[in-house]
């Protein structure tokens, strides 16, 4: 379920893939993970009712919480002298409730993060994924520094600290993605790549079999994705795309010069030539 996103949800964080093509991942904002956020806070407190309802150690706690809950009550009424120590009780229960929330919310998300790259029930509904600052997905140790991290980024309360760091952030991280080099994309869903006429004749593009040989399934998908961005960004964008990834595939096929001045009619031109190749229908 990904929507469109905002303005202020717009920016992007810039890397190069191992093709030395430029990629921008779409940074998520804080109202999309907020939203996520939420609907795991929702399905965590859904658990922890679940266990201390059914679980016999869970009712003895419930037990224990509701007596000290009362005691504390009754030691607040006017003129009973031994109210403070009841009360001092009462903060140390409250604490306890508060480390008993960070361990059930940080073995959630570690859970989680571990079991699917970097998604949660809530990220993968509101459609945000957790990966490192280099687009690979996250691992074991990324996902623990991040999330011991919450004891940080939710205080003073309600995750104040890491709501100002995410703002604050030019990758919308909060303290513990800092500590963990990870960062929050939203994974939006880019539309078809535009149909290619197979039929077509490239006339500009002549290759032998060894050179269309080189070209494999990475680079058919390289060709496929870089005309799919085309679709969706500025034409004054399109020359630094095109150049890099045209370039990148010229000195794969040891081509001394730029067949024609259209990179773009390259690369259509190559993929139409690949795919006919890779159907075993010639060049």
């Amino acid at each position: 379920m990904s929507g469109s996103p905002s303005e202020a949800d717009s920016h992007a964080h810039g890397l190069f893939s191992t093709e030395g093509v430029r990629l921008d991942l779409p940074i998520a904002g804080p109202s999309p993970r907020m939203m996520a956020y939420g609907i795991d806070l929702l399905i965590i407190i859904v658990l922890v009712i679940a266990l201390l309802v059914t679980l016999p150690i869970g009712s003895a706690l419930l037990q224990w919480f509701a007596a000290l809950l009362r005691r504390t009550a009754d030691s607040l009424q006017p003129g009973n002298p031994k109210g403070k120590p009841s009360v001092e009780v009462g903060g140390v229960a409250l604490a306890i409730v508060l480390l008993c929330q960070f361990a059930v919310e940080t073995g959630y998300f570690i859970f989680w993060e571990v079991l699917t790259r970097g998604r949660s029930p809530g990220k993968a509904l509101v459609g945000l994924r957790v990966v490192q600052r280099n687009g690979f997905p996250i691992e074991l140790g990324n996902t623990i520094v991040r999330n011991l991290f919450r004891i940080v980024d939710i205080l003073p309360s309600s995750y104040v600290v890491g709501l100002i760091s995410i703002v604050l952030s030019p990758n919308g991280e909060r303290l513990g993605d800092h500590a963990a080099g990870t960062i929050v994309i939203r994974l939006d869903r880019p539309p078809a790549a535009p149909e290619i006429d197979m039929a077509m004749k490239p006339e500009s593009l002549s290759l032998t079999r060894q050179q269309l040989a080189r070209i494999g399934p990475r680079e058919i998908r390289l060709v496929r994705g870089t005309l799919r961005r085309l679709e969706r960004i500025p034409e004054d964008r399109w020359e630094p795309l095109l150049v890099e990834v045209s370039e990148t595939l010229r000195q794969r096929l040891e081509l001394a010069d730029m067949p024609g001045r259209d990179r773009r009619k390259f690369l259509l031109d190559l993929l139409a030539l690949a795919e006919r190749h890779s159907r075993g229908d010639g060049a």
